[in-house]
């Protein structure tokens, strides 16, 4: 089971997804906690990380408790630049950093590998392009 979380505060989450205002990151979680006991199996949480909107430490910690409580994996996914929105990529350090926090906390974690973004087809950047025109 994969979740997309992105931001592991319903403060966060809201911005990024409004489906979160009718629920909350506490009950989505209680929910994955239900999934893993009777299925025994592992839930994923799928984090894009977006350079100071979810990638801090506090952000870190925070995400590193909640997965821990339910035994999910994190799959870290490097947002990919989509010159219409104002979302950037969370630069390397922090990156490195958000992995270290969830380490040393025992959360298990992935970065995703980035493919596609030279020729804008990686996730999130599928779109279509119009050419502007003085017509």
């Amino acid at each position: 089971l994969s979740i997309s979380l992105h931001a592991p505060d319903d403060e966060t989450r809201s911005k990024l997804m409004p489906a979160n205002r009718g629920r909350g990151v506490d009950e989505l979680v209680t929910c994955c906690k239900k999934y893993f006991n009777r299925t025994g199996r592992r839930v994923s949480f799928e984090y894009a990380m977006i350079d100071g909107v979810n990638d801090t430490a506090k952000h870190a910690g925070l995400l590193a408790k909640k997965a821990k409580s339910c035994g999910a994996h994190v799959n870290l996914i490097p947002l990919n630049h989509v010159e219409e929105r104002e979302f950037k990529p969370s630069t390397t350090e922090n990156l490195n950093n958000f992995v270290k926090i969830l380490d040393e906390n025992g959360v298990n974690s992935t970065v995703r590998r980035k493919l596609g973004g030279d020729v804008d087809a990686s996730c999130g950047q599928l779109r279509r392009n119009v050419a502007k025109s003085g017509n």
